[in-house]
């Protein structure tokens, strides 16, 4: 457990110090002072406007970051074989997939807790109101954030390519937020017979993150129920758990040149 400690420790360190996280961080703020134009010259409630917006940018933010890091830190660790004197000291391989886990995601994590707030307060100076609801959306990203960063460490343990594994897993982000389309399309009379086995299969294995994530809800200000809340977070617990297994399974087996 302390060697999962000091790993995940050491690449949040590292995230705090990457390019990446500013560069991106940036395009989420100008993201979200546009949502300020688009509330003024809209016909309807400002505040709605503003709050999609922000959520929107939060939401692509840390799902960008969690995406490239994920990829980009255990590959760097590969590139530059310091990888080798990692797993030289007394760290298995699963204890160094986990820390790098953790560390991604408590990183990415704190991302969403500070935009949130910064976010708030935000609404707090253009309206005079907070908008608590902001919170059971941040709640519904970081769950989503759970499953994003187990699929960035298991591809980027199974794909040599850090493009690759990128693509994969901003792929599967976009397939789990549009899961009831894909629903829709099982249950449609104009799709190939043979084509509805295919789609099925896609629709069970991938994560359903359109019903986990609450930025609709939240935009309405629409409490979730705590089952709803409670089960979505299992949900994104026990998926990613069986990815960090699976993960962990390759990486043991694979041949580092």
């Amino acid at each position: 457990m302390n060697n999962i400690f000091v790993i995940a420790l050491n690449t949040y360190r590292e995230a705090i110090r990457s390019k990446v996280l500013y560069l991106l961080f940036f395009f989420a703020v100008i993201l979200i002072l546009l949502s300020l134009f688009f509330g003024s010259v809209t016909i309807g409630d400002r505040n709605k406007v503003v709050t999609s917006f922000s959520l929107f940018a939060i939401s692509i933010f840390s799902v960008l970051y969690a995406v490239i890091s994920g990829v980009i830190f255990l590959n760097k660790e590969l590139s530059k074989k310091t990888i080798y004197n990692i797993l030289a000291k007394p760290v298995s391989r699963l204890e160094f997939l986990l820390g790098k886990y953790f560390g991604l995601l408590f990183t990415t994590i704190l991302i969403v807790i500070l935009m949130s707030i910064a976010t708030n307060l935000f609404l707090w100076l253009l309206e005079g109101n907070l908008n608590f609801y902001i919170y059971q959306a941040s709640a519904s990203i970081i769950f989503e954030l759970i499953l994003i960063c187990a699929f960035a460490i298991f591809f980027s343990s199974i794909v040599v390519t850090p493009i690759l594994s990128g693509a994969f897993t901003f792929g599967v982000f976009l397939a789990g937020r549009s899961s009831s389309y894909i629903l829709n399309l099982i249950n449609s009379p104009d799709v190939i017979e043979g084509l509805k086995p295919v789609l099925n299969s896609v629709y069970q294995l991938i994560p359903h993150l359109d019903w986990i994530n609450l930025n609709d809800e939240t935009v309405y200000q629409i409490s979730a129920s705590y089952q709803h809340i409670s089960y979505s977070f299992m949900y994104s617990i026990g998926y990613a758990g069986i990815l960090l297994i699976l993960a962990s399974y390759i990486f043991t087996r694979r041949e580092f040149n």
